[in-house]
């Protein structure tokens, strides 16, 4: 059981040490040109939706686990309502010392076409990291839940990466 515990505990720590920029609302996002590396990539992008109306009776414990995770430290209905919305964690690889951008743009089902975007910026980042997008409270319940989505990794004003959800 040592064996196996040292392994999660120094990932933890791993990540951890590493801060993450906060991400940030963009005004009016940008067209920028296209221009693929096989070197940057997006890996993985996570997404959950903490809605008790959408939740329902949550059976799966680890689904559980994650929204209790999300609600942890709010003491009343309006701080837990701050805390409902969408969240998205995506994982993505860079060659080292890159300075990128990883842009979230999404469309909210009360917005039609509407494209908005949260960019988080990274200096001289490499290897494999996790960045973490939210539309919570009252931007959710205003404009409604995310309904399409893409990722954008930016190097340069350069896209050099790129995922996006089936509707996109």
């Amino acid at each position: 059981m040592r064996g196996l515990l040292f392994p999660l505990v120094t990932l933890v720590s791993t990540v951890a040490a590493c801060a993450a920029p906060e991400p940030k609302l963009v005004g009016s996002p940008e067209v920028l040109p296209l221009a693929l590396d096989d070197s940057f990539r997006v890996v993985k992008v996570f997404s959950q939706t903490v809605d008790p109306d959408k939740n329902g009776r949550v059976n799966l414990v680890a689904l559980k686990a994650e929204i209790d995770r999300r609600y942890y430290g709010a003491i009343n209905s309006f701080e837990r309502r701050q805390r409902e919305g969408n969240y998205y964690t995506i994982q993505w690889k860079a060659p080292k010392s890159a300075d990128l951008t990883v842009r979230l743009e999404y469309r909210q089902q009360k917005l039609g076409s509407h494209v908005q975007a949260m960019d988080a910026r990274y200096q001289a980042s490499g290897g494999t990291v996790s960045t973490e997008f939210s539309i919570l409270g009252d931007d959710y319940y205003q404009d409604g839940p995310v309904v399409a989505w893409r990722v954008l990794l930016i190097e340069r004003g350069r896209i050099v990466g790129v995922q996006q959800s089936f509707l996109w």
